[in-house]
C-alpha cells in the first residue's frame, strides 16, 4: 500500500515520505550488557551459580564442566554456552582454562523451559568475534570495540534460541497490561484490586488468570523483580545492604535479608562476597 506522510521538524519545515509498504516491529528486544570478562581459571568450583541474568561462556580448551539437574555438561572449545537467568548449576574444573564470559539481560524475557542450557558450535563469524573480544580485553579493557563486539556476539547467540519462546510476552493482553503496570510502578507495590479493576475482572479471577499466564501471583512477580535488581546490585554495585533494601522496595534490611536468603540459599552479604566484581578472584562467575 502506498503511504504518504506529512512530517515536520523543529523548524516546522514540512517534508514528504513515500513508501510502497511499511512494517513496524511490535516487539523490540533490548540487550543490556552487565559484564564482559576474560579470566584464566585454575579453580572454578561453585555449588550454585544461580543469578537473574544470562551467561555466555567461551572456553579455549577442554577442562570445565557444569552440572544442571544432575546432568554433567562439558564445555567444549569452539562452542558457545548460553545459560538463561535463574538456572541453578554447579561448576568444576579438571585443568586450567581461559574463559571469556558475558553477563547480560534481555527484555522481553525468555520463557523457555526452566533449567535449560544451550550449547552450540560457534559459526566462523561468532568465533572471530570471540577472538576479537579476547584480543581487546588483552590489550585495552576500555575500548568501545569490546562493548560493540559483545553486543553483536550476544545478539547472534540468542537468535539461535527457539523464537516461539520469546513472544508473545504473555498469552493474555490483560496480564501483559498488569505486568507493565507492575514494572512501571516498581519498586512500589500495586494491590491486586487495582490491577483487577484495570483488567475489568473480579480480583480472584484476575489472580487465577495471572498465575496461569505468568506462573506466579502479581505479588510474587513484583518480588522477583526486586530480587533480580538486588542480585544485580550485589554483583556490580558497592551500595550498602540498607541502601539496596531501600532501592529495591524491601525497605527494611532484615526483611530483605530473610527474603533474599530464602530465594538464593545464602544471605546477601555472603552472596556479595562470592560474586561481586570487585573481588578479582571471582569464584562465583
Amino acid at each position: 500500500m502506498d503511504k504518504t506522510h506529512q512530517l515536520g521538524d523543529d523548524h516546522n519545515m514540512p517534508s514528504k515520505v513515500q513508501a510502497l509498504s511499511w512494517r513496524t516491529a511490535k516487539t523490540l528486544h533490548q540487550i543490556q550488557l552487565l559484564s564482559c570478562d576474560l579470566c584464566e581459571f585454575v579453580t572454578w568450583e561453585s555449588p550454585d551459580h544461580c543469578a537473574p541474568f544470562w551467561r555466555l561462556y567461551w572456553h579455549d580448551k577442554l577442562g570445565a564442566e557444569i552440572t544442571v539437574a544432575q546432568q554433567s555438561i562439558p564445555i567444549r572449545p569452539g562452542y558457545l554456552v548460553l545459560i538463561p537467568p535463574n538456572t541453578h548449576f554447579s561448576s568444576s574444573l579438571r585443568n586450567p582454562i581461559r574463559q571469556l564470559f558475558l553477563h547480560f539481560l534481555v527484555e522481553p524475557r525468555f520463557r523457555g523451559q526452566a533449567g535449560a542450557v544451550f550449547q552450540f558450535r560457534a559459526t566462523r563469524q561468532q568465533a572471530e568475534y570471540c577472538e576479537q573480544i579476547v584480543d581487546q580485553l588483552t590489550t585495552d579493557t576500555s575500548s568501545i570495540r569490546t562493548s560493540l563486539l559483545s553486543q553483536i556476539l550476544v545478539s547472534l547467540a540468542v537468535s539461535k534460541l527457539p523464537l516461539t519462546q520469546w513472544t508473545p510476552r504473555f498469552e493474555d493482553a490483560r496480564v501483559t497490561q498488569a505486568v507493565d503496570s507492575i514494572e512501571k510502578g516498581y519498586p512500589s507495590k500495586i494491590d491486586n484490586a487495582t490491577l483487577a479493576r484495570a483488567a475489568r475482572m473480579h480480583p480472584s479471577a484476575f489472580i487465577r488468570l495471572f498465575r496461569q499466564c505468568a506462573g506466579c501471583t502479581p505479588l510474587r512477580y513484583l518480588m522477583s523483580l526486586r530480587l533480580e535488581e538486588a542480585c544485580i546490585l550485589l554483583h556490580f554495585d558497592e551500595a550498602s545492604l540498607d541502601e539496596i533494601a531501600q532501592k529495591t522496595g524491601f525497605g527494611d534490611r532484615n526483611y530483605f535479608t530473610r527474603v533474599f536468603s530464602r530465594s538464593q540459599n545464602c544471605s546477601p552479604a555472603k552472596y556479595r562476597k562470592l560474586v561481586n566484581v570487585s573481588n578479582r578472584l571471582r569464584p562465583g562467575v
